[in-house]
């Protein structure tokens, strides 16, 4: 099945029709709206336990695990995977800062045996 596009008012990208019907005016990237988290809870005791899950939007999220903190005396621990970051392009921009930091690395291990360079000391401890 085909999804029938439409172009979006504000930058003139194509968006799925089916997203006006729904109530919204413009294409994802061009929307206001800001993304929502879902909160994990264990609910009831004993033998009569369940998982439940909450949505909410992150700002009430981060308010809430704010005053947690605050009234347990931790840090705030909220984890946020944002799922439109690139994967492939972080992990290129990291292999890519790794391998600059063991090219130099290598350059500096073929001068360690020169008899006449000398050595720099070990940071932290006093000869």
């Amino acid at each position: 099945m085909q999804l029938k596009m439409i172009p979006c008012p504000k930058c003139g990208n194509d968006f799925p029709e089916k997203r006006k019907e729904l109530g919204y005016h413009v294409c994802v990237n061009c929307s206001t709206e800001k993304p929502v988290v879902g909160i994990t809870t264990v609910e009831g005791s004993g033998d009569h336990t369940w998982n439940d899950l909450i949505i909410m939007d992150r700002d009430k999220a981060f308010a809430i695990a704010a005053k947690e903190a605050e009234l347990t005396g931790r840090k705030i621990d909220i984890e946020m995977i944002d799922l439109d970051v690139d994967e492939m392009e972080v992990s290129q921009s990291v292999k890519e800062k790794l391998a600059s930091v063991l090219d130099d690395q290598e350059d500096d291990e073929e001068d360690r045996f020169d008899p006449d360079k000398k050595q720099k000391p070990i940071e932290g401890i006093d000869y």
